[in-house]
C-alpha cells in the first residue's frame, strides 16, 4: 500500500486525480507502480531504502542514458524516500511477447529480428559502456569477478543444496562441489571485462513499437564480456530453438571479432555459472522469501546446466557429484 510520502510525491507531479496500481516486480525488495492520469502513465519504482546521487540506478541511468540506450526517461524522484517515477515502457517484456505469438510466427524472422536488436544492445553497452563510467559511478567501482562468482555460487551451495534439496553432504563431496565452484569463477574471471548489463534476459526487455526497451539495469557493472550474452541466450526462463541460440552467439562473435569457437566456448562457461547462480536465487525465492513460484524455472535451468556440462571437459572430474545433487530431478 502506498504511503502518505508516496501519494504527496504522485500528487506533485500528477495533480490530485490519478490511479495507482501496483504492477509485478522482480526478485528484488522493490515494489513498482502504473500511474495514470488521463492519457499520461508512468511507473513508480519504491526501493526500500535511501537513494543517494551515486546510487547505482542514477549512476547506471546516467551511463545508459549518455551511450543512447534505449532506458526509460527520469520524471521525478524523491531521494530521502527512495521514489523514482520513469517513463512507461508498458506490460509486453520480450519474455511475454515471445508467449503470445502463434508458434509458426514466434520460429520465424520476427523473433529474429527481436533477438538480432538485443544481440545489438549488448554490442552498445560493450563498445560505448566503459568509456562513460565515471571513477565514482557504481559500475565503475564493483565487478563481476572471482569475489562476487564464489558469493552467488556460495548462495546456490546455501539456499538451493541445502535449502531446497536438503542435500546431505559428506566431506569429500563438499571438497569436490568446493573445487568446482572455485574453478568455475576462476575461469569466468578470466574473460575479458565489459560494461554489462548483468539481468540482459528477455523479461528485462520491453516489447515497444517493433523495437527494444530496457529496464532493470541498477545493477550494472563491468564482467565478462559474454555475461550478457549467457543470460540472454541461455535465460533460465526461456526455451529457445537450439539454431537460434547459435545464429545469434555466431552474430556477436562476428560483430564482436572474436572467433565463433572462442565466443561459444566463452559464452558456455559464462553460462554455466550464470544458471547455477539462478539456481540459488529460485531455491532462497522458495525457501525464503515464501514464492514457490519461481520453482517452475528449475526444470529448465537443470536443462541447461547438463547441456553445457555435457559438451566441455573441464568438470569432468566433477561430473559425479553435480549429477547427483544438481542434475537429479527434485
Amino acid at each position: 500500500m502506498a504511503t502518505p510520502k508516496t501519494m504527496t510525491f504522485l500528487k506533485k507531479s500528477f495533480g490530485p486525480r490519478f490511479t495507482l496500481t501496483e504492477i509485478a516486480g522482480d526478485a528484488s525488495t522493490r515494489r513498482f507502480y502504473r500511474i495514470r492520469s488521463g492519457r499520461r502513465s508512468a511507473v513508480l519504482i519504491d526501493h526500500p531504502e535511501r537513494l543517494d546521487p551515486s546510487s547505482p540506478f542514477f549512476s547506471n541511468l546516467r551511463v545508459l542514458r549518455s551511450i543512447g540506450a534505449p532506458v526509460p526517461a527520469l520524471i521525478g524522484h524523491r531521494r530521502a524516500s527512495g521514489l523514482v517515477l520513469v517513463e512507461d515502457f508498458g506490460d509486453v517484456t520480450l519474455q511475454k511477447h515471445l508467449a503470445a505469438t502463434r508458434p509458426r510466427a514466434a520460429t520465424g524472422s520476427a523473433r529474429r529480428l527481436l533477438y538480432r536488436k538485443a544481440c545489438d544492445l549488448i554490442v552498445l553497452l560493450q563498445a560505448k559502456g566503459a568509456g562513460a563510467l565515471r571513477p565514482g559511478d557504481f559500475g565503475a567501482q564493483n565487478a563481476l569477478d572471482r569475489e562476487r562468482f564464489l558469493f552467488e555460487l556460495d548462495h546456490f551451495h546455501r539456499h538451493f543444496l541445502l535449502g531446497l534439496r536438503e542435500a546431505s553432504l559428506d566431506k569429500a563431496e563438499i571438497a569436490v562441489l568446493r573445487d568446482f565452484y572455485n574453478r568455475l569463477a576462476a575461469g569466468c574471471d578470466r574473460l575479458r571485462r565489459v560494461y554489462c548489463h548483468r539481468d540482459f534476459q528477455a523479461r528485462n526487455l520491453m516489447v515497444q513499437r517493433g523495437g527494444l526497451r530496457l529496464i532493470d539495469f541498477q545493477d550494472a557493472r563491468m564482467g565478462p564480456y559474454t555475461y550478457d550474452a549467457a543470460s540472454l541466450l541461455r535465460d533460465s526462463s526461456l526455451d529457445l530453438p537450439e539454431d537460434l541460440v547459435q545464429e545469434m552467439a555466431s552474430y556477436l562473435a562476428r560483430t564482436l571479432g572474436v572467433s565463433e569457437d572462442e565466443f561459444r566456448r566463452d559464452m558456455d562457461l559464462m553460462a554455466l555459472q550464470r544458471n547455477v547462480k539462478d539456481l540459488g536465487t529460485f531455491g532462497y525465492m522458495a525457501t525464503v522469501r515464501g514464492r514457490p513460484d519461481y520453482l517452475a524455472y528449475v526444470p529448465r535451468t537443470i536443462r541447461h546446466i547438463r547441456r553445457t556440462l555435457l559438451k566441455t571437459h573441464a568438470f569432468h572430474d566433477h561430473y559425479p557429484v553435480l549429477e547427483r545433487f544438481i542434475l537429479a530431478s527434485a
